[in-house]
């Protein structure tokens, strides 16, 4: 269906980069809705499991702030959401020696525990709902994004 259809539009888009970042948003959040189903189901948020993923392929130590930059979430939900990962004990935050306002972000055993459990599903959901694209064409999107974020990022450092 295209996105004029779904969108209930009587009129076709007469921008096609409009039409384009319209279409990146609507799919995001329909694949962000079906995973959000999953992550329901083991008592989570998106950002709560987007926190734990991350926690779960780093090595070594890292800051909140690291992790909220790598996020993409500002320093207020970072701590919201480390706040509620911290009251289901999934991760500790334990103070850098000599600088009480850093804190190195850790999951326990519980939080690791957990991204094991969510992981295989979440792949299974992920894998299904993109299940029509070839690796061909994944292969095409990444770089499509990562050509498009990037030149996001160069705007907004030369503005």
């Amino acid at each position: 269906m295209s996105l004029q259809d779904e969108l209930g539009l009587q009129e076709p888009f007469d921008d096609k980069r409009h039409e384009t970042v319209l279409s990146i948003v609507r799919t995001a959040n329909l694949l962000s809705n079906v995973a959000g189903q999953l992550f329901r189901e083991f008592g989570l948020t998106e950002a709560q499991f987007n926190v734990l993923f991350a926690l779960k392929y780093t090595t070594g130590d890292i800051t909140q702030a690291e992790l909220g930059k790598r996020l993409v979430v500002t320093r207020a939900s970072i701590t919201s959401v480390l706040d509620k990962l911290e009251a289901k004990s999934l991760v500790t935050r334990n103070n850098v020696p000599g600088n009480r306002r850093i804190h190195h972000v850790r999951l326990t055993p519980e939080g690791t525990a957990l991204a094991d459990k969510v992981e295989r599903p979440y792949r299974e959901v992920v894998n299904e709902a993109i299940a029509g694209l070839s690796d061909a064409d994944c292969d095409t999107l990444i770089q499509l994004m990562q050509s498009t974020r990037d030149h996001v990022r160069d705007s907004l450092t030369e503005s």
